[in-house]
């Protein structure tokens, strides 16, 4: 299977839903990578009160890059990303 790179912004504290239940996905790594302050990615199994899965955290205006996952979502893939001008680069499959 070919992997594909979603892209999220910041999305404030409610978050985004990426992806549906009815699309099963894998996480095999991620990018997280602040503008000007330390950011912030919470990635929840299903939708806003889903289990939450991984959370990474940044300092200030370090990115911060986890390869090598291998997280499976079958209920969804709800992402919330903080930071001013925060953007995550997520690697599925």
């Amino acid at each position: 299977m070919m992997s594909d790179i979603q892209s999220v912004a910041l999305s404030g504290t409610v978050g985004i839903q990426v992806f549906s239940s009815s699309q099963p996905k894998i996480l095999k790594g991620l990018v997280l990578t602040p503008a000007t302050s330390a950011s912030l990615v919470t990635i929840r199994d299903g939708n806003a009160s889903g289990e939450i899965k991984l959370v990474v955290r940044t300092a200030d205006q370090s990115s911060k890059s986890v390869e090598g996952l291998y997280c499976r979502f079958d209920k969804g893939m709800h992402v919330k990303v903080l930071g001013t001008g925060a953007i995550c680069y997520l690697v599925v499959e």
